[in-house]
């Protein structure tokens, strides 16, 4: 590989790594907040589309029907940022967010494993 190539791949590896790390504060702090909150607290940390997939799902308010996903209040295990995505793993959920015009976003919760297939999740958007 071109020596002047393999710089400039391995220094944006180092950039895409370092503005994981500056994000993970605020990705952290929106899963433990979804995680601990109130069913009004939960929806405003909805993305868009999940909240309008809930919504239109359960044909309930998203106050109704994020009530039954109960708060887990897990402390964080792992999080995971790529990009503009994120997944963090709490002591007994699982979250998917999104980085939206207004900062980071639930985009799935209440989710569990699948083995290889995608995660099984309560709250999701499309």
């Amino acid at each position: 590989m071109n020596p002047l190539r393999t710089v400039a791949v391995c220094g944006a590896a180092v950039l895409l790594t370092g503005c994981a790390g500056m994000q993970r504060p605020d990705v952290e702090r929106v899963a433990a907040d979804f995680a601990t909150g109130d069913p009004a607290a939960r929806c405003a940390l909805l993305a868009p589309a999940a909240l309008a997939s809930l919504e239109h799902d359960d044909s309930q308010t998203c106050a109704e029907a994020v009530a039954d996903v109960a708060p887990s209040g897990g402390q964080v295990q792992q999080t995971q940022i790529w990009g503009d995505e994120a997944q963090v793993h709490l002591a007994d959920d699982t979250l998917f967010l999104t980085r939206t015009g207004s900062g980071w976003k639930v985009i799935a919760a209440g989710c569990t494993a699948n083995g290889d297939a995608p995660y099984n999740c309560r709250v999701e958007g499309p």
